[in-house]
């Protein structure tokens, strides 16, 4: 079976905008975030070089930022396929 491929990737700058959510949540939404990235296994059919990438997710009412965090790494993961 054919060895599977990680990605490098390179985040120089990430910016959360957390609307109306509380400077302490919302920080710690933002260390979550980080904290999944770092553990994501990234896979190598990411595209090779994605200048900017720009999301909006819409968490469901009530999530929290576990789930909040989680739904941006797979919008994240999405969108660079995509690029």
């Amino acid at each position: 079976m054919p060895e599977k491929k990680e990605a490098e990737i390179q985040i120089e700058r990430l910016v959360l905008k957390a609307g109306a959510m509380d400077a302490k949540v919302a920080q710690r939404l933002a260390e979550q975030v980080v904290a999944q990235l770092e553990r994501a296994p990234i896979a190598g059919d990411l595209a090779q070089r994605a200048e900017l990438v720009r999301l909006q997710v819409r968490p469901k009412a009530g999530a929290s930022p576990d789930q909040i965090s989680e739904q941006i790494l797979q919008e994240l993961m999405r969108e660079l396929r995509r690029s």
